[in-house]
């Protein structure tokens, strides 16, 4: 049963300035919250991603309103969950677009995302994705009024192609998640600048709920590849290792950044040491340069991220739903107003360096994320650290 309850911050005193939601805030009025809809996964397959996201959403909302808000106006944010269902997004995004929020956050998934962004252009209110394909923004002009945190699946596909390349490796095989997610990861990664020189010697997909990858790794292991590209998220992606670690391959295996959460080392144990995931760098964050532009960011982030929810881990999922807030934030104070088009037209130049990457959105990148966000980690002793 999904969720309905109103998650409007972590702290008394952003509590204290909040209103209910009972009544759509009036535009323009002083002191009046700005409401904000989200939608995430808190359940179903892709709830190792929306959980964090909501929390995050929340850590964020609070932090705001207890040092003022946005424009002297407080947040109110509403989380509905779409249980990982493109159905159950709709109906959200129907629900939320009936409150006349200024912008939805969300959703977790590209298929969530796809279901229901259409809806949401055609009322003219900024849609700001949690999902991971390129698809849901490009081009930017077929998009007007959608933007995403996670960088697009073209540029994880690249970062992921650069490294093999470093290590020689050309003949792949590939496993990928059954849906839009995996199939756009696999597309795009095959059509990205950096495929040339490369071979998909298999190409397999896996359901989100599969609970064997034995046939997906036995075409693998037979395919004479020199390395295993998994473009899935959890559970998934710990069955898929399940599987190639009871096949015994012997060639490198390495993840999407769909895999970079916490509960991945912590539900396979020791079986995960070696293993490669793309990742964001909150996951090496305490291995990064003094000198990063991301250092402050992600150190305030972990720690009170830790404190408040302790039982989610830190991984890169939590990370999209705290920018998509303070991306949000950065285009009101642009804006100076809640108006739609205004907010839509300040977030095409918005520059924030987040927990995710330093974001440069523009009028053709309704991302703003390049490489430099991403690193490849390594999972040692159960710990992603910065793969050599």
């Amino acid at each position: 049963m999904r969720s309905t309850v109103a998650r409007l911050g972590v702290s008394t005193l952003s509590l204290a300035l909040l209103t209910t939601l009972a009544a759509p805030p009036r535009a323009g009025a002083a002191a009046d919250p700005y409401f904000v809809g989200a939608i995430v996964s808190e359940s179903g397959p892709g709830a190792s991603l929306g959980r964090p996201e909501a929390d995050s959403i929340q850590l964020a909302v609070g932090e705001i309103n207890a040092a003022g808000g946005v424009n002297g106006h407080p947040l109110e944010v509403q989380i509905l969950d779409d249980e990982s269902n493109p159905t159950t997004a709709v109906s959200d995004a129907r629900q939320l677009l009936d409150k006349h929020p200024i912008a939805i956050l969300g959703p977790s998934l590209t298929q969530t995302t796809l279901a229901m962004a259409a809806l949401v252009e055609a009322q003219s209110i900024p849609l700001i994705s949690l999902a991971s394909s390129g698809q849901i923004i490009e081009p930017a002009s077929a998009h007007k009024w959608t933007f995403k945190m996670p960088i697009t699946d073209t540029k994880v596909g690249i970062a992921i192609q650069n490294y093999l390349k470093k290590k020689g490796t050309h003949k792949l095989a590939f496993v990928y998640r059954d849906d839009d997610y995996g199939k756009t990861g696999l597309q795009h990664f095959k059509d990205g600048p950096a495929f040339a020189g490369f071979d998909i010697v298999s190409a397999d997909a896996i359901a989100s709920t599969a609970s064997d990858a034995t046939t997906q790794l036995t075409h693998a292991k037979t395919a004479d590849a020199q390395a295993l590209v998994v473009w899935t998220t959890m559970p998934s992606a710990n069955v898929v290792l399940k599987a190639y670690r009871e096949l015994s391959l012997t060639y490198p295996i390495i993840y999407s950044d769909g895999a970079a959460t916490p509960t991945f080392p912590a539900n396979a144990g020791p079986s995960i040491d070696g293993v490669l995931i793309a990742s964001t760098k909150i996951t090496v964050a305490d291995q990064l340069s003094a000198s990063d532009p991301q250092k402050t960011v992600l150190t305030h982030y972990i720690s009170e991220f830790g404190k408040a929810y302790p039982k989610d881990g830190i991984g890169i999922f939590g990370g999209f739903g705290y920018d998509s807030v303070y991306v949000l934030k950065a285009a009101l104070e642009r804006a100076k107003s809640s108006d739609g088009a205004k907010v839509r037209d300040a977030l095409e130049h918005t520059t924030y360096s987040g927990v995710t990457g330093t974001f440069r959105i523009t009028p053709t990148d309704h991302n703003g994320l390049n490489e430099e966000s991403l690193v490849i980690t390594q999972v040692a002793n159960q710990k992603f650290t910065i793969a050599k």
